[in-house]
C-alpha cells in the first residue's frame, strides 16, 4: 500500500511540473487557431476555451505564409542554422583532436583561454563582431549571421570531453598499421563520439535558430530575415499587433525544434551525462 501511494504522489507531483511547463505552450498554440478577440475573450476567466478553441481558424497561418513571407524566413533560418551546424561540428572536431592528441606546450594553456571566451557576454561582442562581418563583406547576408559562431567554446569543451574517453591504444595501433592524423581522425575518433557530435549538432542548431539579437543587429533586407525577426515584425508593423499571428509564428517557429529534439533526445540526454563524467 505504501508503495503504491509512493507511486501516485510521484505522478501527481509530475504531472503538476508537466502542466506548469506545457499549459503556457498550449495556450499559445490554441490561441494562434483563435481570432484576436477570441484570445482574450477565452482568457479570463481561465476554462477550458482557455486551451481548446471553440472555432478554430488558420486565417492566421494563412496571412503569415501570404503576406508575411514567413516561409521564406523559414527557409533562412534552416539554411543559417544548418550551416552553422557543419561549420561546428568541423571546426570543434578538429580543435578538440589537435588539443587532446596533438601534444604541444602550452595546450591547456589555450584550451583555458578558449574557455574564458564562453565567459564573455554577447552584448559586449555586438560592435566589434558587426565590424569584422562588415569589413569581411559578410553585412546584411545568412553568412554573416554565423560564421561568427562557429568557433564555439562550449562546442570545443563537449568534443575535447569526449576525445579524452577514447583511449590512446587505439591511435597506437592505427599508426603502427601506417595510419595519419587524418585517417586517425576520421576513422577512429569520429565513430566512437557519435553521441557527443549529436548532442552538440543539437544545442548548435537551438542556438541559431533562436537567435534574436545578433540577426537583428547584421541583418537588414526583409528578404534576408530569419524566423524570429520576421515574427517580431508581424508584431511591430501594426500599431495594434495582432497576437493571434504572433502566437501562429510562435507555433511555426517550434515545431522544427520539438520534431530534431524528439529524433535527437536520447543522444542529448547521454551526452550531456558523458560530458561531465571526467574534467
Amino acid at each position: 500500500m505504501k508503495r503504491v501511494l509512493h507511486y501516485a504522489a510521484g505522478a501527481a507531483i509530475l504531472a503538476v511540473i508537466l502542466s506548469i511547463f506545457l499549459a503556457p505552450y498550449a495556450w499559445i498554440v490554441a490561441s494562434s487557431f483563435k481570432q484576436h478577440f477570441a484570445i482574450f475573450r477565452d482568457l479570463k476567466p481561465i476554462s477550458w476555451a482557455t486551451f481548446f478553441p471553440a472555432d478554430p481558424t488558420i486565417d492566421n497561418f494563412v496571412h503569415l505564409f501570404v503576406n508575411r513571407g514567413i516561409g521564406r524566413a523559414l527557409v533562412n533560418s534552416a539554411i543559417v542554422s544548418s550551416c552553422q551546424v557543419l561549420g561546428t561540428l568541423a571546426l570543434c572536431a578538429l580543435a578538440a583532436y589537435g588539443l587532446t592528441r596533438i601534444r604541444f606546450r602550452g595546450s591547456n594553456v589555450v584550451f583555458a583561454l578558449v574557455l574564458m571566451t564562453f565567459l564573455l557576454p554577447i552584448e559586449s561582442l555586438m560592435v566589434p563582431l558587426y565590424m569584422h562581418v562588415t569589413n569581411l563583406g559578410f553585412a546584411d547576408t545568412l553568412v554573416g549571421v554565423f560564421i561568427p559562431w562557429i568557433a564555439s567554446p562550449f562546442g570545443l569543451f563537449m568534443l575535447r570531453q569526449a576525445f579524452e574517453e577514447i583511449p590512446r591504444e587505439l591511435d597506437e595501433a592505427a599508426r603502427i598499421d601506417g595510419a595519419g592524423h587524418f585517417r586517425i581522425f576520421w576513422s577512429i575518433i569520429l565513430p566512437n563520439v557519435r553521441t557527443p557530435l549529436a548532442t552538440l549538432a543539437l544545442v548548435t542548431f537551438l542556438f541559431s535558430w533562436n537567435a534574436f539579437l545578433w540577426p537583428l543587429v547584421i541583418l537588414h533586407s526583409p528578404r534576408n530575415h530569419v524566423i524570429q525577426l520576421a515574427i517580431a515584425q508581424s508584431v511591430s508593423i501594426a500599431q495594434l499587433p495582432n497576437w493571434g499571428e504572433t502566437f501562429a509564428g510562435a507555433t511555426i517557429a517550434t515545431v522544427p525544434l520539438i520534431v530534431l529534439f524528439l529524433f535527437l533526445q536520447r543522444y542529448f540526454v547521454r551526452g550531456i551525462a558523458l560530458t561531465g563524467v571526467k574534467g
